[in-house]
């Protein structure tokens, strides 16, 4: 009977009584660490998608691109051949591209299909960055008819970025932080696909070609959705702990 009594008065020394703000504040990030970790769950998801994509269409044989085409997205990892003539006077770097540990550059030259307006972008590879960004490499490339054979690489969308297209850049080759077929296109003034064919590495005309289907894998967003999670269990613990009080 004295066990039991000192237990009943111990279960009333604490209460739960927590603030509005805070409560209201502790939601907030809770439910956004919780959508953060779906949000990862689902990119991983993505990722294996696109990594089936790709080995369902990887084995399949080489086919001639014709322009235009109605549906980008059906020639995603396609391997292909076209015969033309590369606009080495009109090229794009696409800045910020890391290779090896190494900033740098990938080479983006417009290529014009006989008697067609409409271009398509060749991913010709990486190159580094230089001595400065003031000084820009120099990416000459044949003028002459050539056959090209590469892989079609059709963004899944439109990253972010800040704003449009830099107009203070000028000249050419023209630096540009990420890839807007639309913005691309007025600069260049002619018609782009909206895709781009990454150069097969054994063929010519190109730099360092380490193609990769994703940045990284699935693994790695299941990892960021596990620590988004235990964000929310540790704010939820700690805004428990924080609102148990001591009774009067």
């Amino acid at each position: 009977m004295t066990v039991w009594c000192r237990m009943a008065s111990a279960s009333k020394r604490y209460t739960f009584k927590p603030a509005v703000l805070p409560t209201l504040a502790a939601v907030a990030l809770i439910g956004l660490f919780i959508a953060l970790g779906i949000w990862q769950l689902n990119r991983a998801q993505e990722k294996r998608a696109m990594l089936l994509q790709y080995e369902s269409l990887i084995h399949q044989p080489t086919i001639r691109l014709r322009l235009p085409v109605a549906v980008p997205a059906s020639w995603r990892y396609r391997h292909v051949k076209l015969t033309g003539h590369f606009t080495g006077d009109r090229q794009f770097l696409l800045d910020n591209q890391i290779s090896r540990g190494q900033v740098g550059y990938h080479v983006l030259t417009p290529f014009r299909l006989p008697d067609h307006q409409e271009r398509v972008l060749v991913d010709r590879g990486w190159v580094p960055l230089g001595a400065s960004r003031e000084i820009l490499p120099t990416v000459s490339v044949t003028a002459r008819k050539v056959a090209v054979r590469g892989t079609v690489y059709v963004p899944y969308g439109q990253g972010y970025n800040l704003g449009g297209m830099a107009t203070e850049e000028t000249g050419w080759p023209l630096r540009v932080q990420f890839v807007n077929f639309k913005q691309m296109s007025a600069r260049l003034g002619a018609p782009l696909a909206d895709m781009i064919i990454r150069l097969d590495p054994k063929a010519p005309y190109g730099y360092r070609r380490e193609w990769q289907v994703v940045p990284f894998g699935p693994t790695r967003h299941l990892g960021y959705a596990v620590q988004w999670f235990a964000f929310a269990c540790a704010l939820l613990s700690i805004y428990i702990v924080v609102n148990v009080k001591r009774a009067e």
